[in-house]
């Protein structure tokens, strides 16, 4: 293996970079020499190839198996916003299997910024999602009650180890038409830490989504969050309007302008701590 340079950079960071490489070539799954092994090749100790290791483990690059060693980690959770999957369309597109735990299904209080009336019965829906039985994922819904009994969408059907919400709403004449998103970056908080077993420090990305049937109708209200280093978002911008009808474009609208503290229109931040 190419010897380490003497310009100062310090190895663990070098060698972070060359198991970068070795990692980018090599197939998901596959496993890393062994870290006594790199440390021989290297000449380091193993404390400067664990603090090597340690930086692609944050990365998202590669993963760390008790018992079994390091491996090259999946691709992360790839969404193409110009196809609108649920996130288990998406996942079994990409060649795996998903399941998912209810939280919580009970009445809950409506708020600004909601596709709601004020006085709608609402339901808050909430979800830890998983991929080959590990933890990626927290859905939080608000749909509304009525439209819940209308399609017969109970805890009791939510709870099915194959249950999909928009399978659900499509296999009871909805169609999921149009959404509108937003992606905010952000620290997970304590419980999302505690469900998803994160580290204090890791980065989430929030997905705040809100569905529409074809006619406008508001079917659900979901934050979506997500480890970032498992999250990766592509999207096609064009100079051109939105073409969709008129009931579509104002919910559009009215999504991107409302701000919780009275705020219109595109905003930059929260700087310096503020929320």
């Amino acid at each position: 293996m190419k010897r380490l340079s003497e310009n100062g950079e310090p190895y663990y960071l070098q060698i972070a970079q060359r198991l970068r490489d070795i990692a980018n070539s090599m197939p998901p799954g596959e496993r890393l020499p062994s870290e006594p092994n790199l440390a021989r090749d290297f000449k380091v100790s193993r404390f400067t190839v664990a603090k090597a290791v340690e930086q692609l483990v944050k990365d998202g690059l590669i993963v760390r198996k008790q018992g079994s060693g390091t491996f090259v980690a999946e691709a992360p959770l790839r969404r193409q916003p110009g196809y609108l999957l649920s996130f288990t369309e998406a996942v079994q597109a990409a060649g795996h299997a998903s399941t998912h735990r209810v939280l919580s299904f009970t009445e809950t209080k409506w708020v600004p910024g909601l596709p709601y009336p004020e006085d709608e019965k609402l339901i808050f829906f909430d979800r830890l999602r998983y991929v080959e039985g590990v933890a990626v994922a927290r859905h939080s819904s608000t749909l509304s009650a009525s439209l819940l009994s209308r399609i017969g969408l109970t805890e009791a059907v939510a709870l099915g180890a194959n249950f999909s919400l928009y399978r659900h709403f499509e296999e009871n004449g909805l169609t999921v038409a149009t959404a509108n998103e937003r992606l905010v970056a952000r620290l997970a908080n304590d419980e999302e830490r505690q469900l998803l077993g994160l580290a204090d420090d890791t980065v989430m990305v929030s997905v705040t989504r809100q569905t529409f049937a074809h006619d406008g109708t508001p079917l659900d209200a979901v934050e979506a969050t997500y480890d970032a280093r498992h999250y990766s978002y592509e999207a096609r911008l064009t100079r051109q309007p939105d073409p969709g009808n008129q009931k579509n474009q104002e919910n559009k609208d009215a999504f991107q302008n409302h701000d919780h503290d009275g705020h219109h229109g595109p905003r930059l931040g929260p700087f310096d701590g503020e929320r």
